[in-house]
This record gives structure tokens, C-alpha cells and sequence, in this order.
């Protein structure tokens, strides 16, 4: 039989004597990890497994206990609850996450990290997949009692023949961002003759970009933070003109809510007195922190499933571990909101592994967990993500 990181066991494993540094004694799992099992998702008390030996790691000769689920016959160890479960550089992961919270791209973070660009990327997308269950997870049970800022950040992928937007949503006060979506673009601006010939020809054989598309990623993004208001939410915004169908596309299932939305030119000044300031200080954060989302770079995002990996650590970072302000007090924008009681740092953040199966994700959420986010130019080849023991 064959478990984890490929080492094969046999029954006589559960008499060997563990060793000295062995994960076994206190340690009882949470759930059964099998998603098709009733108990990944059911009443824990009443789920039967039993202990099954012991799986040692061959790079420390470490030792942990395995278990055996009695409904499914899933067998599974200590470390299958770990957010590292699967990586041979364990040590790695936070380490990766705080580099690239820093801004440092890919090579870069390689270099400082001393690992290869692939090794970066793919702890990348984990971390993105952890942050946003973190996020959904923590909204489960969240009240939004404060009005709530949103606004669209432009970028692009690939090229800038391909921009789309991040559409963001946070709390105008508390500075929390609650969710973000996508939604690609069409180029536009001042062009010169060849380029609009060069734009035709990708329009002509990949397609043009949905002219709704905003509308549709604004509505996406409105709906989930309306079902955890308390009372009519108050939603500001500037005056793009796809925000009010959007709205009205997100309450035509909703009539029971009710949305106050309140405009602000783009043209304000974007000091701390601006009703919008909570999403332009997010936005400049991700200009800041993001080498991908500076401006003249050659880190740019080659994959928009990329950048929203990236977008996944960013909340984490923004929301409980970056203080609110620079030179006064610890407190976080996720303190603010009653959503945590202390700052926390990654190690905190990536202390328990988070299943996708046992967190609800909200469209579009579940595309990018799966990474089903494809960049057109790229044609096919491009993955999903579908591990037999989804992460």
C-alpha cells in the first residue's frame, strides 16, 4: 500500500517500536480526509477509526502515526492534516509566502530562497489555495456590520493585449478585503495602427473578451458579501457604469436585502477623506507588494491564474498579519472586524491543512481553487488541479 510521499508499508509496520521523536501518542484526527466519505463531512463523535502504524519519513527517519478509517477504508497519517502534506521541502513554505509578500518575483524569491523559479511558483499556487479557504472559511461565520468599498484594479496577463480586472471589496473602516474577483478586458487606450491590426488578429482567433464581464465579476463579487451583512449594506463605489446592473444582478436572488449604494467620482482626491480610500489604499498595497502588478516591469503575470494565486497570500497578509498602520499600534484589519485577537505570522496561518470539501466557495471562487482560469493565448496544456487528495 502506498500513502503519502510515495513510501510503501506493509500491516508489520504496526508493531514496530516508534521512535523517539514519533507523532502517535496524543494525537486524534479531526475528520476522515476522504471526500467521499460520509465522516469528511459528518458528525466526527460518531466516526470509527482505528490506529494502523507507523509511516517513516525518509529524509529525517521520522516517524508518524498512521490511521485507518473503519466506513471508507481510507488509510492516512499524521500527516495528512499538514498544510505541508506532499512537499519535500517543508521548511520552505512560509518562507516562500513572506518573501513574496515582500514583492520579490519569482527568481528573485528563488535566489533569496535558493530554490528554482518551479519550486517557487508551485508553493506559490499552494499558498494561493490555502488563502483563499482561510478567507472563506473565516466568512463563514462573519457579520459585515460596516459599509463596504469596491472597485475594479487593472493589470493584465501575458501581454498587455490582455488586461482584465481584480475586482475588490473592503470593509470602508476596518480596511478587511472580504473577496475579489476577475474579469477580462478588452485593450484599449491610445494605440498605434499596428497594434490595433495585431489586436484584431488575436480578437479574430482567440475571441473577444465578454463586454460584460465586469458586470458579471462585480456581481460575483457583491453577492457573498450581501448575504453577511447586518441589515442594508452600505456600498460605495465610483461611478463605473457596469456597478448598478451588477448590483441588480446580485439582489435578483436576494430580494430580502437591501443595498444603499453611494457613488464617488474617480476624479476625488484619493486621501483618507475619500469614501473609497479603504479599496485605493488595497489597491496601492498590491501595486506595492506585487513585482507582477508594478508598472514597466518584466515580472508581469504570464498566466492570470498566476496573479490570482498571488491575490490568495496578498489577502491573508492584508487581512491578519500586515499591521492596519505603519507607526501606530499592532492591530490587523481582521483584529478590527472581531475576526481575530492577536496578529498573526504564516506559521500561524499554515498551522493546519484546509480541505476545500469541508469550506463553501462562492462563485468563482471554486474555478480557482481548481485552477480552471485559463489564458487564452496559451492554448491547451494548461492544468487544473486535481489531486487525488484535493489541497
Amino acid at each position: 500500500m502506498t500513502f503519502g510521499n510515495g513510501i510503501r508499508s506493509s500491516p508489520s509496520m504496526t508493531d514496530r517500536t516508534p521512535s523517539p521523536g514519533a507523532i502517535y501518542s496524543t494525537y486524534s484526527p479531526p475528520f476522515c480526509p476522504n471526500r467521499d466519505c460520509s465522516f469528511h463531512l459528518g458528525n466526527s463523535r460518531q466516526w470509527h477509526y482505528v490506529r494502523d502504524g507507523f509511516f517513516t519519513r525518509p529524509s529525517d527517519q521520522r516517524q508518524f502515526q498512521r490511521f485507518l478509517c473503519r466506513h471508507c477504508g481510507r488509510r492516512f497519517s499524521t500527516r495528512t492534516f499538514s498544510a505541508t502534506y506532499w512537499l519535500r521541502r517543508r521548511n520552505l513554505l512560509a518562507r516562500v509566502a513572506q518573501t513574496l509578500s515582500n514583492g520579490a518575483a519569482l527568481r528573485q524569491a528563488g535566489r533569496i530562497l535558493e530554490a528554482p523559479h518551479s519550486t517557487i511558483a508551485r508553493h506559490q499556487a499552494r499558498l494561493g489555495r490555502h488563502g483563499l479557504l482561510f478567507l472563506a472559511e473565516a466568512m463563514e461565520t462573519a457579520t459585515i456590520k460596516e459599509p463596504v468599498v469596491v472597485d475594479g484594479f487593472e493589470t493584465f496577463e501575458y501581454s498587455q493585449y490582455f488586461p482584465f480586472h481584480i475586482n475588490l471589496a473592503a470593509g470602508q473602516s476596518s480596511w478587511f478585503v472580504y473577496g475579489y474577483t476577475d474579469s477580462p478586458l478588452r485593450r484599449k487606450g491610445r494605440m498605434t495602427e499596428k497594434q490595433k491590426r495585431e489586436r484584431v488578429r488575436l480578437e479574430r482567433e482567440l475571441g473577444r473578451p465578454d463586454p460584460r464581464a465586469v458586470e458579471t465579476g462585480m456581481a460575483d463579487l457583491i453577492g457573498p458579501v450581501l448575504d453577511r451583512s447586518h441589515g442594508p449594506l452600505e456600498l460605495h463605489s465610483d461611478e463605473h457604469p457596469a456597478y448598478p446592473p451588477a448590483i441588480r444582478r446580485a439582489m435578483a436572488n436576494r430580494p430580502d436585502r437591501q443595498i444603499d449604494h453611494c457613488c464617488t467620482p474617480s476624479v476625488e482626491a484619493r486621501t483618507h477623506e475619500n469614501p473609497l480610500f479603504a479599496v485605493n489604499l488595497a489597491d496601492m498595497l498590491i501595486r506595492h507588494s506585487h513585482a507582477n502588478h508594478r508598472r514597466e516591469t518584466i515580472a508581469f503575470s504570464k498566466r492570470r491564474m498566476g496573479a490570482l494565486d498571488r491575490l490568495g497570500i496578498f489577502v491573508v497578509w492584508r487581512n491578519w498579519i500586515k499591521r492596519r498602520r505603519e507607526k501606530k499600534g499592532t492591530e490587523t484589519a481582521a483584529m478590527d472586524c472581531g475576526l481575530a485577537d492577536r496578529p498573526l505570522k504564516w506559521a500561524d496561518v499554515l498551522k493546519r491543512r484546509l480541505f476545500p470539501n469541508r469550506v463553501a466557495l462562492p462563485a468563482p471562487w471554486p474555478d480557482y481553487y481548481r485552477r480552471r482560469v485559463l489564458t487564452p493565448v496559451l492554448g491547451e496544456g494548461q492544468t487544473e488541479h486535481q489531486l487525488k487528495y484535493a489541497f
